[in-house]
């Protein structure tokens, strides 16, 4: 039984993360309901999907969870990239920094409309999600599943 249980992916660090991830992820959306964009809906879909991999102990969960993490940064990536350009006189590093530092005077602002939850949970969006998908994606493709007939050494 033990052995069953430790090929399991939450005795992974891997499953552990994307469980803990995307949870307050969905959480985290689930605050901001009436107000969150679209893109929201599609990568929280998938990332309930990487959760149910990873409890289920789906066979190609560590696919499922590398979808999810890369769709994700993929749609942060587009939506950086879409506010930086919307200013057309600054150089794309500029707008990048300019972007960035509105956005902690957004996370303040949001500390003082919405309280700490609300603040909070934008600084979680905004500066640690991107932050865990990287590592998730990283996490993920280091770990390797044991193969049955494989013998340890030790």
């Amino acid at each position: 039984m033990s052995e069953h249980y430790g090929n399991h992916p939450l005795a992974s660090i891997a499953g552990v993360i994307t469980l803990a991830a995307w949870s307050v992820y969905v959480l985290s959306a689930v605050l901001y309901y009436p107000e969150f964009p679209p893109s929201v809906l599609v990568t929280g879909g998938f990332g309930i999907a990487a959760c149910l991999a990873v409890a289920f102990n789906f066979k190609h969960w560590r696919a499922t969870v590398l979808l999810a993490c890369a769709l994700y940064l993929l749609l942060y990536v587009i939506r950086v990239y879409r506010m930086t350009t919307m200013t057309t006189d600054l150089s794309f590093v500029s707008a990048l920094s300019s972007y960035y530092s509105i956005s902690w005077q957004l996370a303040a602002s949001m500390f003082q409309e919405k309280g700490l939850v609300g603040g909070l949970t934008h600084a979680f969006l905004e500066y640690v999600m991107p932050l865990l998908m990287v590592v998730l994606i990283a996490v993920t493709l280091v770990s390797r599943r044991r193969r049955p007939g494989v013998a340890r050494a030790g």
